[in-house]
């Protein structure tokens, strides 16, 4: 029978048999320790090989450093890992090949949706202020999810939380979560939504990359704060969100006020709020007993004989200008008079009337004159004409000569 180590030392000896390999993969969960070291992830799409890098050999690669998603090839020894029974690649050399299958799909699908502006910053709404709840949407019983409702639960310790589980990861998490959303939304008191997971590599978070969840997180009628993974990771889930949260517990910050900083702001308002009543009143206070002390209030008498010595000058001076106004249009009215009477009809036709006997006159005399001109003119006439008649010489006598 052996131990697990004697096995272990067993497989160690084992695959240490096979020397120097070269290996291509996609990198995955790349990391920079503080000791220097670079701690990676190599996979395919059939297996997952951890990749070590010491110190000595990170220095010498060419800078930048590789980065997740690219394709390398990572030359070194398998050796196996004893305290977690894994093998892993002890790289000395790694070189690039190009940009990993899962890589060029985010690239790709970024540029498509961001050209359709789902990532523009104007479509993006603020959060409320004061939510009536929070709805969360990830994993039952995740860490993320522990972290999400402490942090609420700490700030705010009766804001009503809706969890809306769903899975984040692999085969159907992307349906999950954009029904998630969706119950979360029917909810009518939900004002804001806080969806999320934790860390994990490129693959484990690809779930918050599919394009039905992105078009999910813009189609919501409430805003949405993305919090996946830690503050390295970027999925589209974050660009498409109304606000990205570098972790979960940073989400519940954005999402709740503090209820301890709200009291005290309430205490504050409050305070202020009875000082300026105070103050209100005691200035109220002293203009009341200044109002007291004036001679107006002191003794009233004295401001109504005023009022009557004003109100019998206001009488004088309209008496007079209604006398004065009076008189004015006295004298309108009769230089109206006159001229109306001037225009009178009885007026008019009386003129008219004497015009009328004066042309009759006028014609009459006329008229006679005419017939008397006219007979003279006759007589004349006729006077020639019997001068010049032949029965004129018959009445004088003839003769016939033969």
């Amino acid at each position: 029978m052996l131990t697990v180590s004697a096995l272990t030392r067993q497989i160690a000896d084992a695959v240490a048999d096979l020397g120097t390999v070269e290996v291509q993969g996609e990198l995955s969960q790349v990391k920079v320790a503080p000791s220097g070291h670079l701690y990676a992830t190599l996979k395919d799409a059939g297996a997952v090989l951890s990749l070590v890098l010491w110190r000595s050999t990170v220095a010498r690669l060419p800078q930048p450093l590789p980065r997740e998603g690219e394709v390398v090839v990572a030359r070194g020894s398998i050796e196996v890992y004893p305290p977690r029974g894994s093998y892993q690649i002890i790289a000395t050399r790694l070189a690039r090949v190009g940009a990993g299958d899962l890589a060029a799909r985010f690239e790709a699908l970024k540029a498509r949706l961001a050209a359709e502006g789902l990532f523009d910053d104007e479509r993006k709404r603020p959060l409320p202020r004061f939510p009536r709840a929070v709805g969360l949407a990830t994993a039952a019983g995740s860490a993320a999810l522990a972290d999400l409702v402490t942090g609420i639960r700490t700030r705010f310790p009766q804001m009503p939380v809706v969890v809306a589980p769903c899975l984040v990861q692999g085969a159907g998490a992307a349906p999950a979560i954009v029904a998630a959303l969706e119950r979360l939304q029917a909810q009518g008191d939900v004002d804001v939504i806080i969806c999320g997971r934790g860390g994990g590599s490129l693959e484990d978070l690809w779930a918050f990359n599919e394009e039905a969840v992105v078009r999910a997180i813009v189609a919501c009628r409430v805003p949405v704060i993305s919090a996946v993974g830690h503050e390295t990771d970027t999925v589209l889930a974050d660009f498409a969100a109304d606000v990205r949260a570098k972790t979960p517990t940073y989400a519940a910050e954005l999402a709740v006020p503090v209820r301890a900083e709200l009291d005290a702001l309430l205490i504050e308002a409050r305070r202020r709020l009875a000082d300026l009543i105070d103050a209100h009143g005691a200035e109220a206070r002293a203009r009341l007993r200044a109002l007291a002390q004036h001679r107006a209030l002191a003794a009233p008498g004295h401001r109504i004989a005023l009022a009557r010595q004003r109100l019998d000058e206001l009488s004088a001076a309209l008496t007079a200008s209604a006398r004065a106004h009076g008189a004015v249009a006295a004298a309108r009215i009769a230089t109206l008079r006159t001229a109306l009477a001037t225009r009178h009809p009885a007026t008019r036709l009386a003129e008219h009337r004497a015009r009328l006997r004066t042309a009759d006159q006028r014609l009459h005399l006329g008229g006679a004159r005419a017939i008397e001109h006219g007979r003279f003119h006759l007589a004349n006439a006729v006077g020639r004409l019997e001068a010049l008649s032949p029965l004129a010489v018959i009445g004088r006598g003839y003769s016939v000569l033969r």
